[in-house]
């Protein structure tokens, strides 16, 4: 018999997918220690490539935390939210966490590239590598998956 269809996530970028992501959407917990292997948390700094509603790309060159191990990369929401109120004004900060939404990375010679030459959309999207996987993590009397 044939193999069993498997569910394909659509893939937005034209690039290999990076990382495994988790948007971290608590203000008091910053993970020194990945959530999932214990092992420490290093950061990474890279472009992350968000869609705001409606329709408007933005290149973030942001810190994030990262765990080599798990191939794990958090971002925090409420810093997030800070800096994109910043970048668009017009944005009521009250409802910008609902507003965006993380898509992928872009490698940095691929970002200063997009930057400089002021290129379009579509150039962003051919330069953009997806998320592996998305990831929730909630306490539970501790951290788990």
């Amino acid at each position: 018999m044939g193999k069993k269809d498997e569910k394909t996530i659509p893939k937005l970028g034209k690039q290999s997918p990076h990382n495994r992501f988790f948007l971290n959407p608590y203000r008091d917990v910053r993970f020194s220690k990945c959530p999932q292997c214990s092992n420490k948390m290093r950061q990474r700094k890279l472009p992350l490539f968000i869609h705001i509603d409606p329709n408007q790309p933005l290149l973030l060159n942001k810190t994030c935390r990262y765990c080599s191990y798990c191939d794990l990369l958090i971002a925090h929401r409420d810093e997030l939210d800070h800096l994109i109120t910043r970048a668009f004004p017009f944005l009521d900060p009250e409802t910008v966490s609902n507003q965006y939404l993380v898509m992928g990375t872009v490698d940095r010679t691929d970002w200063k590239r997009i930057d400089q030459n002021k290129l379009s959309f579509q150039a962003t999207i051919e330069a953009l590598h997806d998320f592996k996987e998305v990831v929730i993590f909630e306490p539970m009397g501790g951290w788990g998956r």
